[in-house]
């Protein structure tokens, strides 16, 4: 899994967060100096939500589950800075408490909002909701606003490191309106081909492993459309039809645990339920189509007696999943 495009971009996401942080110390008149306490303070910030990564040594799962959760929520936010700011003010006590917690602060908050922009989302308002809000605008890390921060860190010893800075996040802000103008576009695109009235029917979401593209959702009463857009031309790429949510065996898996880690998981999964040769219910998380499958899914295998006989949840197509304990 290590040499999948996703655990590659996934590397760039710290290292983008860290990069934001140093622009905003830059902004506050204090460039790039590891005896800074703002520096460091604002740097450190805008990476410390992702130490959530030790739920990772519980397994692979429940790291796509609690990633981005509780140490993303903005009172977590702010208890992070409140700690880091005042470790960093004993160390440091020449330099105003107040302004290192302010630019620490700072820091820390652009990681959450960073986060929102990609479709895993952060659960922002925890504890007051479980939600993951997010504005689908990038999978993990997107290499236009990385770049605009690294080259911004390279001019940070520069005359021109103010400039820089405000220029990396101006550039960031006028990306953004511009992909979300076609985003919009595309999603007009789609209506007109497949001629469509409501436009709640259609999610355009970022491509798995291609920065620059985007898939759609067409979500309707009798079934699910999932396509792929290349070069402003769609192509439906799965049709799945909508569950009977009077099935019974449909309603026990709707009760496991693989439900509760697919409603934790994605505000976008599918539940298709197969009678051929066994009873199996199959979860499919809409998000993510690449290489003609979804990355994430998972199965509820029923017995005889139309209870829930195994669960497993698989991280990636024709790969070992993950057997959940019921």
């Amino acid at each position: 899994m290590k040499n999948s495009p996703t655990w590659r971009w996934s590397k760039l996401d710290p290292i983008t967060h860290g990069l934001i942080g140093a622009a905003v110390s830059t902004i506050a008149g204090h460039p790039f100096n590891l005896n800074d306490p703002i520096f460091i303070g604002a740097t450190l910030g805008a990476m410390m939500p992702d130490l959530d990564i030790v739920s990772h040594l519980k397994g692979r799962l429940n790291y796509l589950l609690k990633h981005r959760g509780k140490s993303h929520s903005l009172p977590a936010l702010g208890l992070m800075s409140l700690g880091l700011s005042s470790l960093l003010h004993f160390f440091y006590p020449e330099t105003s408490w107040n302004s290192i917690f302010f630019w620490t602060l700072a820091g820390t908050l652009s990681h959450g909002l960073i986060d929102v922009l990609n479709s895993f989302g952060a659960q922002l308002l925890w504890p007051f909701t479980k939600k993951k809000f997010t504005l689908n605008m990038i999978t993990l890390s997107d290499p236009v606003i990385f770049s605009f921060f690294l080259a911004a860190a390279f001019l940070n010893h520069s005359q021109y490191a103010l400039q820089a800075s405000v220029s990396a996040f101006a550039l960031s802000v006028i990306y953004l309106i511009a992909k979300q103008y076609g985003r919009q576009q595309l999603k007009k695109m789609i209506m007109r081909i497949y001629k469509l009235q409501n436009k709640r029917e259609v999610k355009i979401l970022p491509a798995l492993y291609k920065p620059f593209s985007w898939n759609f959702l067409i979500v309707q009463d009798h079934q699910v459309r999932i396509g792929t857009i290349r070069r402003h031309h769609p192509q439906i790429e799965r049709v799945l039809p909508n569950w009977d949510q009077a099935d019974p065996y449909i309603a026990t898996a709707m009760d496991g645990a693989l439900a509760e880690v697919f409603d934790q998981f994605t505000p976008y999964y599918h539940v298709v339920p197969e009678y051929d040769q066994e009873r199996t219910v199959n979860f499919v998380d809409l998000r993510y189509w690449g290489k003609d499958d979804f990355l994430y899914s998972g199965q509820v295998r029923m017995n005889d007696s139309g209870e829930i006989a195994q669960e497993t949840f698989y991280l990636f197509p024709n790969r070992d999943g993950i057997l959940l304990s019921y």
